[in-house]
Order: structure tokens, then C-alpha cells, then sequence
């Protein structure tokens, strides 16, 4: 599904070189965790594998895609049809509804109204939040608003799920909540990518790896 190979990121301004001939390859369905130090290269990675940023150096495949070279709308196409994001600091809009929130990548790939909504009730159902459809973002605890960040990081039907520190500043039984949604969801078949600074979060994944000095080197696997 997604494939680095010999991936380098050097940032010229600052001669900083993020990501040192990576190698890494991410099987459909697999469920992988990337921890490392601040600093390590972590969210360069991620920028990289979610089209965020591009390589310097190397290949990248996205399903047998070569996307190294893609103009920037190529790749803004790919990150809404094929990409979902859970990040840290949530990410959603503060005026809109979870259900608006949750419905607006659909928006963006021109599905109709009503469908839309729907799919978006739908996947909040599924983590728990049915009775917050109309609450807006200050109005939930953290948790909550991670549930919905994933609820419309799947809404779309991705081919990958690429969280960054999801679990970051929730409360242990609120981040017990969100480690849990990611179990349910690979067990249903989803591809998940999950970068922590969080050991414990790390090992529910299948297979652990590391970044040190934009190094990626491999750990243990279930």
C-alpha cells in the first residue's frame, strides 16, 4: 500500500536533513506504529506519506503509484480520496457541528447533501457519538473531539489512515478510547499508520518501528 524507497527529505534553508534513505513498506490492512524523539524526523514522515511534503531524494508509491513527482493539485486529489488525517490538536473547525465536520471532506469530493450527512451521522454512530451530532468542537472534551477527528478521518473510505499523536494531552481513559477505535478499525480490514512518542500507544500496533536521526530502523511485531 504505501512504499518509501531510499526516501531522503533535506530542508536547504536550514541544511537539516529530516529523513535519511528511508526504506519502508506498509502492507494493505497492516496496522504500523513509528515512535521517536522529538526531532527524530517523525512528522517529516508523515508529512511525506500523506502528500503533505515531498522527497528530496527517493520514491514513493502510494498503492504502486509512483507519487514522488506528482504536480501539487495531483497530489491534493490523492490526499482527499485516498488519505485520512487524525491529528494531534484535532483539527476541526470551531463553527461548524461534528456532523458538519465530519461531512466536510465529502463536501469537498462533491457529494450530495444529503448523502453526505448521512455518512457522517453513520461513522459518529460507530465511535460513540450519536447523541453529539449538532455539539460544536468547544463544546466536547478532547476525547470526544478526537472521536470525531477520526470519525471524518474514515468518513471518506481511505485507503490509509495516517495518525499523528492522537492520543497527545488526553487523559489516560480518553486516550484508552481513541487506542481502541484504532484496534476496532484495523480488525475491520483498515490500513493505519500511527506516530506517538507513546511506547505503550505503539505496541497496539502489529509492527513497531523507529526513527532516530531520520534513520528508520525496525522494531517489534506482534
Amino acid at each position: 500500500m504505501l512504499k518509501l524507497i531510499h526516501a531522503s527529505k533535506i530542508y536547504h534553508r536550514s541544511g537539516v536533513c529530516a529523513l535519511r534513505a528511508v526504506d519502508l513498506d506498509v502492507a494493505r490492512g497492516e496496522y504500523v506504529s513509528i515512535t521517536g524523539a522529538s526531532g527524530s524526523g517523525k512528522s517529516t514522515l508523515m508529512h511525506v506519506l500523506g502528500l503533505l511534503d515531498t522527497l528530496t531524494a527517493g520514491r514513493y508509491l502510494l498503492d504502486g503509484e509512483d507519487v514522488s513527482r506528482l504536480p501539487p493539485q495531483a497530489l491534493a486529489r490523492l490526499r482527499s480520496e485516498r488519505i485520512g488525517f487524525v491529528f494531534q490538536r484535532f483539527q476541526l473547525i470551531p463553527g461548524m457541528t461534528a456532523l458538519e465536520n465530519v461531512a466536510l471532506p465529502l463536501v469537498l469530493q462533491g457529494v450530495p447533501h444529503a448523502v453526505r450527512l448521512g455518512r457522517a451521522a453513520e461513522q459518529l454512530e460507530a465511535v460513540g457519538l450519536s447523541d453529539r451530532l449538532m455539539h460544536k468542537p468547544g463544546q466536547l472534551s478532547g476525547g470526544q473531539q478526537q472521536r470525531v477527528a477520526i470519525a471524518r478521518a474514515v468518513v471518506t473510505q481511505p485507503d490509509v489512515i495516517l495518525a499523528d499523536e492522537p492520543t497527545a494531552g488526553l487523559d489516560p481513559e480518553a486516550a484508552a478510547d481513541v487506542l481502541a477505535l484504532f484496534d476496532r478499525l484495523h480488525r475491520a480490514g483498515n490500513t493505519i499508520v500511527l506516530i506517538t512518542h507513546d511506547r505503550s500507544a505503539a505496541a497496539r500496533a502489529a509492527r513497531q518501528l523507529c526513527l532516530e536521526n531520520g534513520t528508520l530502523h525496525s522494531g517489534q511485531t506482534k
